[in-house]
């Protein structure tokens, strides 16, 4: 576990525009479903801990709001540049460095909202998953709400498709291809250590978890996810029109494997 925890840490330390750039250029549409799907849940003037929050993005957007976020990330170089980020909007974040595996800085229900939604589809193994979602639900305030998502399996097969076609006959590809065609997820070395899952996978990671209540799963790109680079392409104006279309299908079954990324929302009862 060192070792994977060392090798995602170098992974972020050494680009942390990258997924800055990720979310603001490329699939901005991720943003947009994911931030509406959440303001129908987070109440004004919370306290927020933005678990694994990366360079800023969700933790910056929600001071903007007027909430108060502290953002922890394993990667110094995304503590860091959000750090820059927050100054350069012109905002205030705590941001400080630390192990979603770990939050006994953090009193027991001191916190409104909890965001984990980046560590999950790091932690290679169950155990440390539900370890992570543990220690979320510790320091959420009873009637607080948890916002987790997951990398989905069939994410990768999207993303083979839209971006290198060829993925399709290359030799060393084919292993995965056969357990996203199998309907399972699996732990393994794609952009960094990941853990590429499918729904039901994920769901089952909080049946266990007694003190949490499931409000929705919903698909973070929606419908949009296979067709990023051809919306990137358009005005503005329609951009943003499928943008609220595909809020229509983002919380139906049977859509969800056209994203990339699944988010959990729960409710500490």
């Amino acid at each position: 576990m060192r070792e994977e925890k060392e090798a995602i840490r170098e992974h972020y330390n050494s680009n942390p525009r990258k997924e800055w750039d990720r979310l603001q250029k490329r699939f901005p549409h991720e943003k947009y479903i994911t931030t509406q799907m959440m303001d129908r849940y987070i109440r004004p003037g919370s306290r927020i801990l933005d678990i694994g929050g990366g360079p800023g993005h969700y933790s910056i957007h929600y001071a903007k709001k007027g909430h108060t976020v502290t953002l922890l990330d394993l990667s110094e170089g995304n503590v860091k540049f959000a750090r820059q980020k927050a100054r350069q909007y012109g905002v205030k974040i705590t941001a400080v460095q630390g192990d979603a595996l770990d939050l006994s800085r953090f009193a027991d229900d001191s916190f409104d909202t909890v965001f984990l939604m980046g560590p999950l589809y790091h932690l290679m193994n169950e155990e440390s998953r539900l370890q992570a979602i543990r220690e979320a639900v510790r320091v959420l305030k009873p009637g607080g709400y948890l916002f987790s998502s997951f990398i989905l399996m069939f994410g990768g097969v999207i993303y083979g498709l839209r971006e290198l076609p060829e993925t399709i006959l290359m030799e060393k590809e084919q292993p995965y291809f056969e357990i996203a065609a199998r309907g399972e997820g699996t732990s393994m070395e794609a952009f960094t250590y990941a853990y590429l899952t499918t729904a039901e996978e994920a769901e089952k990671h909080f049946a266990s978890v007694k003190e949490l209540e499931t409000e929705t799963v919903f698909g973070q790109e929606s419908i949009l996810a296979p067709y990023a680079n051809i919306l990137r392409q358009k005005p503005r104006k329609i951009r943003e029109a499928w943008y609220e279309y595909a809020l229509r299908y983002c919380e139906k079954r049977d859509y969800l494997t056209h994203s990339e990324h699944l988010m959990i929302i729960s409710r500490k009862k």
